[in-house]
């Protein structure tokens, strides 16, 4: 997939539970909550979480967790079975 298709299918799935599955094997679960030229962000699946180091730079409190759109192998909604 190119990143521009990418990139239109995450724009129709923002504010919904979705599972990414990037070009390295990894698999993010959460809801997605935003999409930039570059990168999509999900909040995780467990909720907004005050410990780890990465609260204050990828945190629950803010757009979430990046990821880049060119790492992006699949995304899928996961709508009522999450």
């Amino acid at each position: 997939m190119s990143n521009q298709s990418i990139y239109s299918q995450c724009c129709g799935l923002v504010n919904q539970p979705v599972e990414i599955r990037c070009h390295d094997g990894s698999v993010h679960r959460g809801v997605l909550s935003r999409v930039d030229d570059r990168n999509v962000y999900i909040q995780s699946a467990g909720g907004n979480s005050l410990s780890g180091p990465g609260l204050f730079l990828w945190g629950g409190w803010g757009w979430g967790f990046p990821i880049a759109l060119a790492s992006i192998a699949a995304i899928v909604a996961l709508g009522f079975l999450w």
